[in-house]
């Protein structure tokens, strides 16, 4: 995608994750399996940065969730599992309100989840994260460009590794991999989306379908329009025991900032 990318004569700069791969619903979790499919992408990031993927290695014993068989290092949780890991991060008192609006209960159920349970999932497993609410539009048309600029600072902070990020809006979430600057000011999020199917990100693996590929992921601050959004970012690893019970309270960062 960034070779894509910055072939583009209309594209400045490309700034992208780390790594990240595609999970896409299938069809017994079309319609209410996007926010699982959605953290199964950022989990196949952080599985690839060895601090990160201690922590998900840990989460195969974690509470009720203990595995009878031995999960490789590279093992990626089922839905149903993450529901289980989700149940067990509210019984360990993560987002008891949460909790109380979803009955406590996921597991055997098609319950839709958002970018809370997927903070609460990865607090309880010491993931330090940030939750960032941009809860109404920045311009006048609808659109957001304070969240693009903000998306745009993260993919462009200098460190080692980088996660992609968790974007939700209202009855869907997608998966941010990278944005690109444009020549006339403008920024497009490279956005992935569980309801891609194999065969449109297959597009990618050409180099003759590739860039037609790209309408699929590009996504500009028109396209945006959704009242609300909200983005969890992976920021580090919770160092102790203190700042671990602080994160059992979701906290989040509102934009634009109450003035």
């Amino acid at each position: 995608v960034r070779a894509v990318s910055q072939a583009c004569s209309n594209v400045v700069t490309t700034w992208m994750c780390s790594i990240v791969d595609h999970y896409g619903s299938t069809y017994g979790d079309k319609g209410w399996g996007c926010g699982y499919r959605n953290m199964q992408m950022l989990m196949s990031s952080l599985l690839q940065h060895t601090g990160y993927n201690e922590l998900l290695f840990k989460a195969w014993s974690v509470g009720g969730c203990k595995s009878t068989d031995n999960p490789l290092r590279s093992s990626m949780p089922s839905i149903s599992r993450l529901q289980k890991m989700i149940e067990w991060a509210w019984e360990q008192g993560f987002d008891v309100q949460g909790a109380e609006q979803l009955g406590g209960q996921l597991v055997n159920t098609r319950k839709w989840i958002g970018a809370t349970e997927v903070m609460t999932l990865l607090s309880s497993l010491r993931f330090k994260c940030q939750l960032v609410d941009f809860y109404k539009p920045t311009s006048y048309d609808g659109s957001h460009p304070e969240m693009f600029q903000w998306v745009l600072n993260y993919f462009q902070k200098t460190d080692e590794f980088k996660p992609p990020l968790y974007l939700q809006h209202q009855g869907h979430s997608r998966t941010i991999m990278g944005v690109e600057t444009l020549r006339d000011g403008s920024i497009t999020m490279l956005v992935l989306d569980p309801s891609h199917t194999l065969s449109q990100m297959g597009q990618f693996n050409s180099t003759s379908s590739a860039p037609g590929a790209m309408r699929l992921i590009r996504k500009s601050t028109p396209a945006m329009k959704a009242r609300q959004y909200q983005i969890v970012a992976v920021v580090g690893i919770i160092e102790n025991d203190a700042k671990y019970e602080q994160s059992k309270v979701l906290g989040n960062l509102r934009i634009p900032q109450d003035r």
